[in-house]
Order: structure tokens, then sequence, then C-alpha cells
């Protein structure tokens, strides 16, 4: 077992998944490099008590906690508005697709 195999293995232990907040964060993040060339340059935020991380766009919601990502729409008018979604985190593509969802929420055109 390397030493990336044991970490994941005491994760696992610790927190019931090697999919905690702190490694979606960081694949979060990776996923963010990636992608912004082609999408809006987005920050990861902490929240004001420091319990989560988020990003925020046009009034769209990308939240890490609980071992999740949830992403939720304020928008008015559009297909997803007030729609929140929770993506249970089982790999990097469920990073990948939780931050794709949340693109395409804030690029919505609103109905007139």
């Amino acid at each position: 077992m390397n030493d990336d195999e044991k970490q994941d293995f005491f994760t696992a232990i610790k927190h019931g998944s090697i999919w905690y907040d702190k490694k979606i964060t960081e694949c979060l993040r990776e996923v963010l490099e990636k992608q912004s060339s082609h999408y809006v340059n987005h920050d990861i935020c902490w929240d004001k008590d420091d319990k989560y991380h988020y990003i925020y766009d046009n009034e769209c919601y990308l939240f890490v906690f609980n071992d999740k990502i949830k992403v939720r729409s304020d928008r008015e008018n559009v297909f997803s508005s007030h729609q929140t979604i929770v993506f249970p985190i089982a790999g990097k593509a469920d990073i990948l697709n939780a931050y794709q969802k949340f693109v395409s929420m804030t690029m919505e055109d609103e109905d007139e």
C-alpha cells in the first residue's frame, strides 16, 4: 500500500469516506484551474463561520459541506429557478459534474 492509499484508508475510517470536505475542495480547485479558460473564473470562499466553502455567481451558489456538493439557483424566470441539487461525491467526475451544473445555472437566459 503506497502513502496515498494509506491516507485514503485512514481518511475513510475517520470520515466514513475518502471524499470529505477538504479533499472535495482541493479537487474542486483543480477543476477550476482546468476549466478557467472555458468558463468565468470562480473563486472558492469560506462562509463567515468557516463551516463550508462556496462559490457564488449570478445568484447561484455551489456549496461544499457534509461531504457533498450542493448547487442552488436563487434566480427568477429561468429554467432552474429556485432549484437545489445535491451531488454525493464518489469521485472526481462527480465534482466536475456538479461544477458544470453550477456553470449552466449561472449562464441561463431569463425568460422574457
